[in-house]
């Protein structure tokens, strides 16, 4: 397996905060279901191989670009054969810079992006497949991205990027009327915009938050009991922590721990 992390240019890196890349071989019969869990970012995923299998409530293929809006629950999925996926990791609060609606109702779910942007996804698909190499396909990426990218709710990106960033450094530890203060909004102003920008409301999002500290925070302190982790991530009590493990990764932070290869933070 062989897996890479890119930055973007200067111009686009106000918005997309990396690129991903993973290649490896699943051969026939040694195929490895991995869980898919919230971790704070809407993406836009480029198949160039074998399909991923989605299987959720249903199974279902992937088709070969995706938008996958934020997520308040987990999957799993399946490689098929060999896999070649790039993937944009859109900065939390700017995914709606780039599309023509709120990337709220992407939540909980994946879009192709011919059904976001029309016909020219599918001439982009095209394109890409005639690329040879990961530099050319990336830099053919974000021509396309830059036309499609709109500053016409900037002001209000300003005030979303600033309540990230508070959401950033306390680790999520923070209230909703803070961020909304912070802003200068009316909770039920902040809510909606931050809603339409980022995807999730501000209580859903941090709870993702929360998520993905316990996972970093877990990464530093791997002898801490689930008492002190909890404390540490700003939960209530262990109940409370693995009460919001569950609804988000369908498992208990124990078992997240001792069943998962190496787990880390997407986020942090």
């Amino acid at each position: 397996m062989q897996f890479r992390l890119i930055k973007p240019s200067p111009l686009l890196a106000p918005y997309i905060r990396q690129y991903w890349h993973l290649e490896m071989d699943a051969s026939e019969g040694m195929q490895k279901m991995e869980r898919v869990v919230p971790n704070g970012f809407v993406e836009m995923t480029f198949h160039f191989s074998d399909r991923i299998m989605k299987i959720a409530e249903t199974c279902e293929m992937q088709p070969g670009i995706i938008i996958s809006g934020q997520k308040t629950g987990f999957f799993d999925v399946l490689p098929t054969g060999r896999t070649e996926m790039l993937s944009v990791q859109f900065c939390p609060h700017s995914a709606g810079l780039f599309f023509p609606f709120p990337v709220s109702e992407l939540a909980d779910c994946s879009l192709h992006l011919a059904d976001a942007v029309g016909a020219v996804a599918c001439e982009l698909e095209e394109q890409l497949h005639d690329l040879s190499s990961l530099e050319e396909r990336i830099a053919h990426i974000e021509r396309f991205l830059l036309q499609l990218l709109t500053r016409s709710p900037f002001y209000q990106w300003n005030r979303i990027c600033h309540t990230i960033n508070l959401i950033n450094t306390s680790k999520g530890i923070i209230s909703v009327s803070e961020l909304a203060d912070a802003a200068c909004l009316s909770r039920k102003q902040h809510e909606r915009e931050f809603k339409k920008m980022v995807g999730l409301s501000p209580k859903q999002y941090l709870k993702v938050i929360r998520f993905q500290s316990a996972l970093y925070v877990h990464q530093q302190f791997p002898n801490d009991s689930l008492t002190e982790l909890a404390y540490r991530c700003g939960y209530f009590d262990q109940s409370h922590m693995i009460n919001d493990f569950r609804q988000l990764s369908g498992i208990t932070p124990g078992q997240y721990f001792s069943e998962c290869e190496a787990p880390y933070s997407d986020y942090f």
